[in-house]
């Protein structure tokens, strides 16, 4: 597959000239040189390798994925990652057989050598060819989730969200390997610890081009009432918790970004990542705060060549809407993002187009409601007693109630 001219919208972000503002999130559609070479291919702007560890990971089975497209996400705890000289292989490879994709080495150290790891991994992976370093701070989760169910132990290696929710060790990482290295350092960051944009702000005091959001969630996997012994995924026994990834995240992911751009300031650039499914999502990303969209779990249900019809629906929204460029768009929500004492109720109340109503009964058993009745088979709203909420206008199955303001 060969790209076209169609997926060029070009941006200059930390320095880097990027064909077009999307790249693929690390994870398992970045760890071989045949996804490389294809996602050039195809038009993206980036890829960020598959997590990348040194030591050798002291966990790293066969991987082991559901996707429960019934509830939008994608779930998985056994995972392999790449060790160092298979992610440094990657890169080195990468870069004689591509020509302008831009490469992350993305990075985790969990030795007992401490920063002078960290910098070894960032200076080697320079040395092989990679445009930028990202350190990841936010998987895997083996340590944090390790944690989370009692089990951490003394002398343990530490990865990750354990890492990752702590502004000053994520800031003296970060400026130790800036202070090594002449590409620039993006700092991936968990969102685990409540305080993602205090660890953001750190690692850009400290020199970080930029922040990388997550996209994924620590979360209990699906299990059967009836068989708690039975495990979620196949060829799997077991249970532990998981990554969870996919649409169902977007929200949360865009309140990350947003959180991170109010924190930093306009100048560090944000990749966005998490539920990124389409051009609208895109949008959406940008208008929160980001220069760069990753995404991760869509192409491992729907390949790489998802791309081109993203891309063509940004330019079809910016030339409708008369704007300049992808870049543009960026930080236009912001603004109408407010704290809770800045938000105004309005008096109305619901009203229902009796045409449309077929007295199904839905709305009346709405339990914080009083306001709704029965009269000659159509619902009636007593305006007095409407609360104003808008449940009934979203229940009703044949948009028959809508609000009304007074």
């Amino acid at each position: 597959m060969k790209k076209s001219k169609d997926i060029l919208m070009p941006v200059n972000v930390a320095g880097l000239k990027f064909k077009n503002p999307f790249i693929v999130g690390s994870g398992p559609t970045a760890k071989w040189i045949e996804q490389l070479i294809e996602a050039e291919e195809v038009g993206w702007g980036g890829m960020s390798i598959k997590l990348t560890m040194d030591p050798d990971p002291y966990i790293n089975p066969a991987p082991r994925y559901r996707w429960f497209k019934d509830r939008n996400f994608h779930i998985f705890t056994s995972e392999h990652r790449l060790i160092f000289a298979e992610g440094l292989r990657l890169v080195e490879k990468g870069r004689k057989k591509t020509k302008d994709i831009i490469i992350f080495a993305n990075i985790a150290y969990s030795g007992d050598r401490g920063l002078a790891g960290w910098e070894n991994m960032a200076r080697k992976f320079e040395g092989a060819g990679a445009d930028a370093i990202e350190l990841n701070f936010c998987c895997p989760n083996m340590s944090f989730s390790q944690e989370q169910v009692g089990k951490s132990k003394k002398g343990r290696p530490v990865s990750g969200a354990s890492l990752g929710t702590n502004p000053e060790i994520v800031g003296k990482a970060v400026k130790s390997i800036v202070s090594c290295v002449g590409i620039p350092v993006f700092a991936k960051i968990t969102p685990e610890g409540g305080n993602i944009g205090d660890v953001a702000k750190a690692a850009v005091s400290n020199g970080a081009a930029g922040i990388s959001s997550v996209s994924n969630r620590t979360g209990t996997p699906p299990f059967d009432i009836n068989r708690v012994d039975m495990s979620t995924y196949w060829l799997q026994e077991g249970f532990s918790l998981g990554c969870m990834s996919g649409p169902w995240l977007k929200p949360l992911a865009q309140k990350d970004v947003f959180q991170i751009r109010k924190a930093i300031g306009p100048e560090p650039a944000i990749i966005g990542l998490g539920g990124v499914q389409n051009y609208v999502d895109s949008i959406e990303m940008a208008m929160v705060g980001a220069d760069l969209i990753g995404i991760c779990t869509e192409t491992m249900l729907r390949g790489f060549g998802i791309l081109p019809k993203i891309i063509r629906g940004i330019k079809e929204y910016i030339n409708r809407t008369n704007s300049k460029s992808f870049s543009e768009l960026r930080d236009r929500m912001i603004p109408y993002l407010l704290s809770a004492d800045g938000l105004k109720t309005l008096p109305g109340h619901a009203i229902v187009d009796r045409e449309l109503c077929i007295g199904c009964g839905k709305c009346l058993k709405i339990g914080h409601c009083n306001a709704i009745e029965l009269k000659d088979k159509k619902a009636y709203i007593k305006a007095e007693q409407c609360l104003g909420c808008s449940t009934c206008t979203d229940i009703c199955p044949e948009n028959a109630i809508a609000m009304k303001s007074i």
